[in-house]
């Protein structure tokens, strides 16, 4: 109604009234659906233009007209209720350049009907609406429930003892997919870390109950046997030899775990590992030349690190021991530290059998010893100390096997200057 107004206004002020007159007798039907009153007076209540609506009004037009002449704003607009029914008259309004009043005006009755349609159309669409809407929801809801689904079924069955259950993996790309895939490599590191344990239990026990047999078994020899005075120191000579095995296993334990959960802080200063190497090859020169194990060394004068000496030491004991168990007689070591701007590097190589590359992640594994290591003695954990100690310092170790001729270990441990 204010665009009609706007544009009958414009029409009278450009071209006239007559304009106005011209454009409504051309259409003489113009305003039958929108049931406009379009009209002109002046400030003294003179009509100088009317187009009244073919379904026409139950309001006297000379009351709106009244009205009309008493609005003292240019622009104006007020309803005026219908003699008939609940209807009503609305009207705009305006005030010209030369004081008369236009305004346009229509009855609500056909905005009453055309509601009353949208009504009725709108509750027809709504029951289809609302059944599509429910039906698109449960198809919706039970797609995005059912990966969750899957999980929790997957969880109820590894809570009831199957670690070996996985969460089915579908062909899509979100999020949920993506929660799923992470499950399960969390499950396959927390069954390798059971099994590990169950093996670990398993080696432990065993390592122990072989030094805590002979202890019983030779104090019950002593008790039940009469001997002298050297018998019994003999059998007290066991007993401590056996208990001092299982002290000195479970403490390597305990520096492993401190290790690794870094718990004790370690006693930095700068050291050059070339000096820790000769110390320790000092107390092993001999055993290597009575296995006939040819020893070379080459080692930097400049590899220093901050490092705990204590643990370094021991680390390059555990390597050595390791090169003199699994190297045959007539075999050769070779020990050499190489300097670096940031790092210095140790690294230990013997010709013995090898380790197959399935072995070298296990290695590192507490209590694990593989099939070629079960002959020789040890408890399993100097490769594990290894690791963790050097892990301790941020630094890294790592193997090379075969070395040459699908024979021969190489154990390489990076150290870090300022670690």
């Amino acid at each position: 109604m204010e665009a009609k107004l706007e544009e009958y206004r414009n029409r009278i002020e450009m071209r006239g009234l007559k304009e106005l007159t011209d454009y409504f007798s051309y259409v003489p039907a113009y305003d039958q659906n929108a049931s406009l009153l379009v009209s002109l007076v002046n400030s003294r209540g003179d009509v100088l233009f009317i187009h009244e609506p073919v379904s026409g009004t139950n309001v006297d037009f000379e009351d709106v007209k009244s009205e009309v002449i008493n609005q003292k704003s240019p622009h104006f607009d007020f309803v005026m209720p219908e003699a008939k029914g609940n209807d009503s008259l609305l009207v705009f309004g305006k005030t010209l350049k030369d004081g008369n009043r236009l305004f346009v005006a229509k009855s609500t009755e056909g905005m009453g009907v055309q509601l009353r349609n949208l009504q009725k159309i709108f509750w027809w669409l709504l029951l289809p609406v609302a059944l599509v809407g429910f039906l698109g929801g449960l198809f919706l809801s039970n797609k995005t429930l059912s990966p969750v689904r899957e999980l929790l079924t997957s969880m109820k069955k590894i809570e009831g003892g199957s670690l070996s259950t996985r969460v089915p993996i579908g062909g899509s790309d979100d999020e949920l997919e993506e929660l799923k895939i992470l499950c399960n490599k969390m499950l396959d590191k927390i069954e390798n870390l059971v099994n590990g344990l169950k093996e670990a239990f398993d080696h432990l026990a065993h390592d122990i109950r072989t030094p805590v047999t002979r202890l019983r078994g030779r104090a019950e020899l002593a008790l039940q046997a009469e001997g002298d005075i050297e018998t019994y120191r003999e059998a007290l000579q066991s007993c401590f030899e056996n208990s001092d095995k299982i002290l000195n296993f479970l403490q390597v334990l305990t520096d492993i775990t401190e290790a690794e959960n870094r718990s004790k802080k370690l006693k930095l200063e700068k050291k050059f590992i070339s000096q820790l190497v000769e110390e320790i090859m000092s107390l092993y020169e001999m055993a290597f030349e009575e296995k006939d194990i040819k020893i070379s060394v080459k080692l930097d004068a400049h590899d220093w690190a901050m490092v705990d000496a204590r643990l370094i030491s021991r680390v390059i004991a555990n390597l050595l021991d390791n090169a003199h168990k699994y190297t045959p007689s007539g075999g050769e070591v070779l020990i050499e530290t190489i300097n670096q701007t940031e790092n210095v590097i140790l690294r230990v190589t013997d010709t013995g059998p090898g380790i197959a590359a399935e072995e070298h992640g296990a290695i590192f594994q507490k209590l694990y010893r593989s099939d070629k290591s079960r002959s020789e003695y040890g408890m399993g954990l100097g490769l594990t100390f290894v690791k963790a100690v050097v892990e301790a310092h941020d630094g890294k170790v790592s193997v090379k096997s075969p070395v040459k001729d699908g024979k021969g270990t190489e154990f390489e441990v990076l150290l870090q200057k300022m670690s």
